[in-house]
């Protein structure tokens, strides 16, 4: 009987906790996160310059669109 109690209080606690942490509208950081960049150039090079010129872009748009929405 120990142990079903256990197992109700478990689940009871696991129910409740599930709506607050899975929140539809979470609020979005602003500004965003430091823009980090891979390495572009030489033997090991893990992206191409293009790549990182995209993630450039996109980390701009980011900004702005935040600033706007703070307006």
């Amino acid at each position: 009987m120990k142990y079903v109690l256990i197992a109700l209080v478990s689940a009871a606690t696991f129910g409740f906790s599930l709506p607050a942490s899975a929140a539809p509208d979470q609020v979005k950081v602003c500004p965003p996160k430091k823009l980090v960049l891979q390495l572009d150039h030489g033997p090991r090079a893990q992206t191409t310059p293009y790549l990182n010129q995209l993630r450039k872009e996109r980390y701009e748009a980011e900004v702005k669109a935040c600033k706007d929405a703070a307006k």
